[in-house]
């Protein structure tokens, strides 16, 4: 039911497709998904565009990883809704305050995997690792990701705006 003043729980962004890998033996590929992102803690739904490249994969049976390389960013499955995605914000934010002290952008004391553009992104990372998962695998089962009712692909910007990726592996166990 659309209301008026409808809230949009999440962005759907323009990506550029590349094929990475398709077997000649079964229906298995691999693509990544290239696209930038907007803001700190965005969350992008990703969801129509890997059902379709499931779809369009005739991939009957089998499963779909989707991964992210990047780890100031999270792959998470829930709702599109403002409110949920606003809650989860805002406990983000409470559990990493952005204005703390991260040991990480110390650059008196961090020595290891600097570089010259580095940036200050400590609760990037921490956010990054409470959240945990940088991958997830669903089934398909004919030709479609097993979701529930309201359940949606995210990709969430825990740094900042810039260019990222996302992998999809779709895989054919027939």
């Amino acid at each position: 039911m659309k209301k008026p003043n409808q809230r949009i729980g999440a962005d759907v962004l323009k990506t550029e497709l590349v094929d990475l890998y398709k077997s000649t033996s079964n229906k298995s590929s691999t693509y990544a998904l290239h696209f930038d992102t907007q803001d700190t803690n965005q969350f992008c739904d990703f969801t129509e565009k890997i059902q379709l490249l499931v779809f369009n994969s005739n991939v009957a049976h089998g499963s779909v990883t989707i991964s992210t390389p990047h780890t100031t960013t999270a792959i998470i499955i829930n709702e599109s809704e403002t409110g949920y995605i606003n809650d989860f914000k805002r406990k983000l934010e409470e559990l990493v305050p952005s204005d703390e002290y991260f040991e990480h952008d110390d650059w008196d004391l961090r020595t290891e995997n600097m570089q010259e553009d580095e940036n200050v992104n400590g609760r990037s990372h921490v956010r990054g690792s409470i959240i945990g998962s940088t991958s997830v695998t669903l089934p398909v089962v004919d030709s479609e990701i097993i979701l529930g009712r309201w359940q949606r692909l995210f990709f969430v910007e825990l740094d900042c705006a810039r260019s990222r990726r996302l992998f999809v592996q779709i895989q054919d166990i027939n």
